[in-house]
């Protein structure tokens, strides 16, 4: 199983004076998830589900949280998928998405 992967960036990002086209992100640990929270609590948003990813994805990333929330859906989106892949989870089916979605038969 690979550890990690690196991503190119539909957007550039700027982080410390330099141009990021391209993140490398890699697994998380139980210990990222951990972190994510509590990062997101000392935020005061540690019940809002979407800052605690963002939070997990700027430490698999070590991308400035505030960076994370500049970027746009495709890239974060992106992260996202690569993260799921790196951690074996399988994205989820559009069916499982909204429960309210009546399935065609």
């Amino acid at each position: 199983m690979e550890n990690k992967k690196i991503i190119q960036l539909k957007e550039p990002l700027e982080v410390a004076g330099k141009t990021l086209t391209e993140i490398e992100v890699r697994r998380s640990t139980i210990g990222d998830e951990e972190d994510a929270m509590q990062t997101a609590i000392q935020l005061k948003k540690g019940k809002n589900p979407l800052t605690v990813e963002m939070c997990l994805m700027a430490r698999v990333t070590r991308l400035p949280y505030d960076k994370i929330r500049q970027m746009h859906g495709q890239d974060y989106a992106a992260i996202r998928a690569t993260l799921n892949e790196l951690n074996g989870v399988e994205a989820p089916k559009d069916d499982d998405e909204n429960p309210m979605t009546p399935s065609v038969s």
